[in-house]
């Protein structure tokens, strides 16, 4: 059980684990699993919920915008407020809200109240998704801390995988609220599960005398320069990869002429390759950290390679090519997200999931940021094409300067 100490003590103590619990955190894996199925399977169903509701297809598309942009406001708020709680009871709460936002998305009766419920769906995932990252990174050995963090990305880029194919049947034929409501049973089976066999790591925590006090040290963080490439490098290369990526079906319905069943399986290839670059990073992070090398050096890999293969995904000649240019492209941006996690949660350890909250802050804005700029430019225009680019260099750009550092 989390113990805690009066304000102004000592820093938070983690006993260190002798061995990495992996079958407790395949129950985490498995929440992780159902937020990226939930999350990318409304892209293809976007059709069907806009004639149910009567709503043109933008419009509906509030659907997708309110969970991310909802995670994103409240996740650092959520994430300073709940870090001295117990993280099994957090994690508890946020599978809870996220479940009864499936509920409500499954019974809405018209689009706005299924907007509202996205944002409680939203306000679930920023609520468990720090506590999780946090709970995988202080009960893993220090040695596989790498892999612990990549699989987590890796079974989220697995429910993509799972959740486009699914959307797009789905649409095909049946009824789009029964996705929903899967989800809802799906996810409250697994907090039933969690409740039953999670154990709570032990940790030293500091109880803020007030709410204010763990909102400033929060926003406290910012005033580190580590942490703050971190936040704009996550930033940049999610918005150069998500930003990309959310015009990809019409690059690929016009100019190569795929249709809606064709674009479902793309979305697969592209999940398998965040899914292949999630489970590549952690053992090499690992092997790095064990060399005594700095994570950030790794990151400047990844960030050439993500502009690199957006540059190949947006002017390919061939649909082949620009599929290709997409997975490896999802691969090297899950890497350098997975990369950064784990330097963010070894150096700023004392106050991981603050960190992390505003870390996949910075990720859902940088998606909204990425497809804005990118929007404005033509998709598939060479300037579309540039834009691209100039984020992924802007992530490298942030990692190397991290390398640089020596203190």
């Amino acid at each position: 059980m989390a113990k805690t100490r009066a304000p102004g003590s000592a820093a938070p103590e983690m006993a260190v684990p002798s061995r990495t619990p992996w079958g407790q955190h395949a129950l985490l894996q498995a929440v992780f699993f159902l937020m990226g199925g939930e999350l990318f399977l409304i892209s293809p169903l976007l059709p069907t919920i806009a004639a149910g509701f009567g709503t043109s297809i933008p419009a509906t598309a509030l659907v997708v915008t309110a969970y991310g942009l909802t995670y994103a406001a409240v996740s650092p708020l959520l994430g300073a407020l709940a870090e001295h709680l117990p993280r099994r009871r957090v994690i508890l709460a946020g599978v809870a809200v996220m479940a009864l936002g499936e509920v409500l998305c499954a019974l809405a009766p018209n689009l706005p109240l299924m907007v509202a419920a996205r944002m409680i769906g939203g306000v679930g995932g920023a609520l468990m998704g720090p506590a999780i990252w946090a709970f995988l990174a202080e009960t893993a050995v220090p040695a596989e801390r790498g892999r612990a963090i990549s699989r987590g990305a890796a079974a989220y880029a697995a429910g993509q995988i799972v959740g486009v194919p699914l959307g797009t049947l789905v649409a095909a034929g049946l009824d789009w609220r029964w996705a929903f409501a899967g989800v809802a049973v799906a996810m409250s089976a697994v907090g039933v599960v969690i409740a039953l066999r999670l154990r709570e790591p032990g940790r030293v925590v500091v109880r803020p005398d007030r709410a204010a006090t763990a909102l400033a040290a929060s926003f406290a963080l910012w005033a580190d320069r580590t942490f703050r490439l971190v936040m704009f490098g996550n930033l940049c290369a999610q918005a150069a990869r998500l930003g990309t990526y959310a015009f990809a079906g019409a690059l690929f319905a016009t100019r190569f002429g795929y249709r809606t069943e064709t674009l479902g399986l793309i979305g697969a290839l592209v999940g398998i390759g965040s899914f292949i670059g999630s489970l590549v990073a952690g053992p090499l992070v690992d092997r790095w950290r064990a060399a005594g090398r700095r994570e950030p050096v790794l990151c400047v890999g990844w960030g050439l390679l993500l502009a690199a293969a957006l540059a190949l995904a947006v002017l390919a000649p061939t649909g082949w090519a620009s599929i290709a240019g997409f997975m490896v492209a999802f691969a090297a941006g899950s890497a350098f997200f997975s990369t950064g996690q784990v330097f963010l949660t070894s150096e700023l350890a004392e106050r991981r999931a603050g960190a992390v909250s505003w870390n996949n802050s910075a990720m859902y804005i940088g998606t909204a940021t990425g497809t804005a700029v990118l929007g404005a430019t033509g998709f598939g225009s060479t300037a579309f094409a540039i834009g691209s680019v100039v984020f992924a260099f802007a992530a490298t750009a942030c990692s190397a300067l991290l390398a640089a550092r020596r203190d």
